[in-house]
């Protein structure tokens, strides 16, 4: 089972068997998500894949491919070649991960027929900030189950904190910190361009603030009627400031959320 569940699954017998003379196939910009999937299997498998023009196992970024949307893919395991391909980075490490759990530990990958793309734009965790390691294994989980946003209380060393970000980075996860008009100074560590607000009141300050600094609220949704206006937006602050209820989250308090980001 792949979890989640992918869009479109039909059902199909066989496996592909990995060997040491297994050659992995990439074309386009494909390198970065072909070398995440070689890492794998050499951890399960010790099977250090070389790259062919003629590989069993091909590894495709397509930007042709349009109808999966910006994070789809899609993964085709016969009993004679594997082939992977998506439009997009993000597409290629979900493809790459779905690949991970069709393994098995003798070696072999479940046949499979797969088209995917999330039903929600915005896909997460909130935490605390723990130890470095602690976060970094978070991630990976989160990358595992194609999660794609870390909340974070930012609190501690600035360098950890652009230590954070950049694995997010790295593995497909956007780091968005909940900040306060307190703690607003922080805002250069994070690249996201949203910044979640939590329960504090989009003030024409505070808005004017994020927007000199091409950032978009997010806030809690409580389920009220007066929290958020027509189309999402809140009913305080600038009007040319969308935001957004948190939606799609796993975890963390008041999740009776309506709305997803549109990215």
């Amino acid at each position: 089972m792949i979890v989640p569940m992918p869009t479109s699954a039909p059902r199909r017998t066989g496996s592909f068997v990995l060997t040491e003379d297994v050659t992995v196939r990439v074309t386009g910009q494909a390198r970065t998500a072909a070398a995440m999937l070689r890492e794998h299997i050499f951890r399960e498998t010790g099977y250090l894949l070389a790259e062919s023009p003629d590989g069993m196992l091909m590894v495709s970024h397509d930007p042709a491919m349009r109808g999966l949307g910006p994070e789809g893919y899609a993964l085709l395991v016969s009993n004679d070649a594997v082939m992977l391909r998506a439009g997009t980075q993000a597409g290629l490490r979900h493809g790459v991960q779905s690949f991970r759990q069709l393994m098995t530990r003798d070696a072999t990958v479940r046949a499979a027929d797969l088209r995917d793309s999330p039903a929600f734009a915005w896909r997460g965790v909130s935490s605390a900030l723990l130890p470095p390691a602690e976060m970094r294994k978070a991630i990976d989980r989160m990358a595992a189950y194609k999660l794609n946003v870390l909340h974070v209380f930012p609190e501690g060393d600035p360098d950890a904190l652009r230590e954070l970000v950049e694995y997010g980075r790295d593995h497909g996860i956007i780091v968005v910190p909940e900040l306060s008009p307190a703690t607003i100074e922080l805002l250069e560590l994070f690249p996201s361009r949203w910044v979640h607000i939590g329960t504090a009141k989009l003030t024409t300050k505070f808005a004017g603030l994020l927007e000199r600094h091409g950032k978009l609220p997010v806030r809690w949704h409580d389920g009220s009627t007066d929290v958020l206006g027509p189309h999402g937006k809140l009913a305080e602050g600038d009007d040319g400031l969308r935001a957004v209820a948190t939606a799609g989250w796993v975890g963390g308090l008041r999740t009776t959320s309506a709305v997803a980001p549109a990215w």
